[in-house]
């Protein structure tokens, strides 16, 4: 039977992780493995792994999104996954249940694809979806921001059934079959933060034929921040430098 192995890479989100109970369940069940990236060395967040059975590594280097879980996908490799298993990026904010991971493992195993997404809200109820589903942004993008509408053009994931196939989907949680993740190389390292997951989306859709199939009866909670959108942040510098990036490497650059 395949391994489930979870990237969680924490920014100074102990309290989420801490607080997390339905990450102590998904932990316990059988064939899972939960990997937190510790991307500030916090020894709180270090005793509370050990004390509940949590893979735990660190650095004193600050990485970005990408390189933390590329370090993640090389610890689980250690730990012994295969190319079979499965290797799934989760968000410090995100909140799911041990149920719904069960269901998912479920019905990933009855699928030829080998990159899946869920259907992510923004509360409790299941009410408010967040738009985590994309197509994929070329430089006539721009045209949109004039017109007044987001970049990337989203999903209305109403209208799309369950193992609908879409571009990309955001990386707060994101499954791949590791033997994929191994033949991309993992993230684009110099994506430091945002459109890391545009791109590895991308050259799976490109170099092999692989795209996102959305899982829509399976449902978790995302607390994202959307720090992006504050146009005088570093994040929104951060924002704008890897859609350029992104936009120069799909449409004049090496997709490997």
């Amino acid at each position: 039977m395949a391994q489930t192995y979870i990237s969680i890479v924490s920014h100074g989100n102990d309290e989420d992780i801490i607080k997390n109970t339905n990450l102590l369940q998904i932990n316990s069940l059988d064939n899972i493995t939960v990997i937190i990236r510790d991307n500030l060395s916090s020894q709180r967040l270090r005793n509370y792994c050990l004390d509940n059975h949590l893979q735990y590594n660190s650095s004193d280097e600050i990485l970005g999104f990408g390189a933390n879980n590329n370090i993640n996908f090389e610890f689980a490799s250690q730990l012994g996954m295969t190319e079979k298993d499965w290797f799934v990026l989760f968000n410090p904010d995100l909140d799911i249940s041990a149920e719904m991971i069960n269901n998912l493992l479920e019905s990933i195993g009855s699928y030829s694809e080998k990159m899946f997404a869920i259907n992510l809200y923004f509360d409790e109820q299941f009410s408010r979806m967040e738009f985590s589903l994309r197509r994929f942004p070329r430089f006539s993008s721009f045209f949109n921001v004039i017109k007044g509408k987001s970049f990337t053009q989203a999903y209305d994931k109403t209208n799309l059934e369950d193992g609908s196939v879409v571009d990309w989907a955001a990386a707060s949680f994101l499954v791949f079959q590791a033997g994929l993740y191994k033949k991309l190389n993992g993230f684009d390292e110099s994506y430091f933060m945002y459109y890391e997951d545009v791109d590895i989306c991308y050259r799976a859709h490109k170099l092999y034929s692989q795209n996102v199939v959305y899982l829509k009866n399976i449902k978790a909670i995302h607390q994202g921040g959307y720090q992006n959108r504050k146009i005088f942040s570093k994040h929104f510098r951060w924002y704008f430098s890897s859609l350029l990036r992104f936009l120069f490497k799909s449409t004049f650059g090496s997709m490997r």
